[in-house]
């Protein structure tokens, strides 16, 4: 990847993270939704889910195969504008849990203070996870042994931080699959890891 490249996508990436800032300020009744019981809540998967988040999008600017590459920059875009006008057009918030005492939920603490409970659904966290597992299938088939666990345990700190319910973080699922077959994810098999 070029400089021009990565600082369009690390420009890109700037813009949704303030854009999700800045919306989540002005959201108008939103409407409420509730975490099911069964779900825990488990503040110390908070750093996982955070490190998934940041971790994707920048494993993504090293996919090596330019197409590939291109074709999971277009998914995930596409896939966080439609999460985007969902927010603005259905706007939801859920009640979270407070912090509890320990200092071992410090991270969970400043997350909640510094992230609004709202654009419940669909969860945009798990967009670009999805992807880059689905791209380095492909380019980097030996690396899933640790990428594909540790994306799981984002995606569970996802629900167990009650930042989405597990359904939300299915429609999420859902809409990167959708956008990565239609800019063809799928098509930008690589034969052996770079």
């Amino acid at each position: 990847m070029n400089r021009r490249e990565f600082s369009l996508y690390v420009v890109l990436g700037l813009v949704i993270f303030t854009t999700y800032f800045v919306t989540c300020r002005l959201v108008q009744a939103p409407t409420a939704v509730e975490m099911p019981g069964w779900v825990p809540f488990v503040p110390l998967l908070t750093v996982p889910y955070l490190l998934q988040v940041v971790v994707s999008y920048m494993l993504a600017m090293y996919i090596q195969v330019p197409a590939l590459r291109h074709a999971v920059f277009k998914a995930y875009f596409l896939a966080a504008a439609v999460t985007l006008a969902i927010w603005v057009t259905f706007p939801t918030t859920m009640r979270r849990p407070t912090a509890p005492a320990g200092w071992w939920n410090w991270p969970y603490a400043v997350m909640a203070s510094a992230d609004l409970p709202v654009h419940v659904v669909p969860a945009g966290h798990i967009l670009m996870p999805v992807l880059i597992v689905w791209a380095f299938a492909y380019e980097r088939p030996r690396w899933l042994w640790w990428l594909v666990p540790a994306e799981l345990v984002g995606a569970a700190g996802i629900a167990t931080t009650w930042q989405h319910r597990p359904m939300d973080v299915l429609y999420g699922v859902s809409l990167a699959l959708a956008t990565g077959l239609l800019f063809g994810v799928h098509r930008r098999r690589v034969r052996t890891a770079p």
